[in-house]
């Protein structure tokens, strides 16, 4: 029996791999507990500087919950128990970029995992949606993170109807940064990745704790934890080498995270 995530290290990149094709990578519980774990690798790994989430195969990245297995546990409820939640919160914990190679239609809780993503590339045969009024549920979790990023009339309309996106669509309403031709799709992915690594990894770690932090602070408060943000940054050993590289016209030498972390 085949895993349900493929989990490779490809440099300084993590890769996850969705990986039930036959089943149009619908998510189960084995496939939910395999992403968290992976999740946490990565958050605890310094050397791994960013994070691709993809799926086997070119039709599905991914249709949500496996309505044809274990369903039931799919969509558990109690107090941090639902086991797809769990993987939000990975994603949210991880302070490292995450890529969506979206390679194929993201639907219900699979539209959730692109949400869930820091950057998102597509290819254009790429369908989006929230199907879930079909079947006698709601997009309830996936929610928190598509009323953030879709016009409420756009999305209410996706909600109440359960019809997709198309790919251009979902680059238009910013659900994703870009809709490439499946044939460029790599090259994109490995573009973003190459651009990651040559910036400051703990600025890309602090930053994206308080982009996630700022967005539901008052104006006030965003400029006051700006403030402190800005100012432990600018002292860190990373900040010195990026001013001394731009100052000597060369490529930083970036010191590594955990000694970052120390400033």
């Amino acid at each position: 029996m085949s895993e349900p995530i493929l989990v490779e290290r490809r440099g300084n990149a993590l890769w996850l791999t969705l990986n039930r094709p036959d089943a149009h990578n619908a998510l189960n519980r084995a496939m939910t507990a395999g992403l968290g774990d992976a999740f946490r690798i990565a958050t605890d790994d310094d050397a791994i500087r960013a994070v691709v989430l993809t799926a086997a195969g070119d039709r599905t990245f991914c249709a949500g919950a496996d309505l044809k297995g274990d369903a039931a546990s799919t969509f558990a409820t109690g107090r941090a128990e639902n086991p797809l939640v769990q993987v939000y919160r990975t994603m949210r914990a991880c302070h490292k970029p995450i890529i969506g190679r979206i390679n194929g239609s993201a639907l219900g809780g699979g539209l959730g995992l692109v949400s869930a993503c820091d950057l998102a590339l597509a290819a254009e045969h790429a369908r989006f949606g929230t199907p879930e009024v079909k079947v006698g549920v709601f997009p309830m979790m996936i929610t928190t993170y598509l009323i953030r990023q879709l016009p409420r009339r756009r999305y209410w309309e996706m909600a109440f109807l359960g019809e997709p996106l198309s790919a251009a669509e979902a680059e238009r309403y910013h659900l994703i940064n870009r809709a490439v031709p499946a044939e460029e799709l790599d090259r994109q992915v490995a573009d973003v990745i190459a651009r990651l690594e040559a910036n400051s990894p703990n600025a890309l770690r602090l930053g994206k704790q308080a982009l996630d932090l700022m967005q539901d602070m008052s104006v006030d408060q965003t400029l006051a934890y700006a403030e402190l943000m800005i100012e432990r940054l600018a002292g860190s050993d990373e900040a010195r080498e990026g001013m001394a590289a731009f100052a000597e016209k060369r490529k930083p030498r970036w010191p590594s995270i955990e000694g970052a972390r120390h400033d």
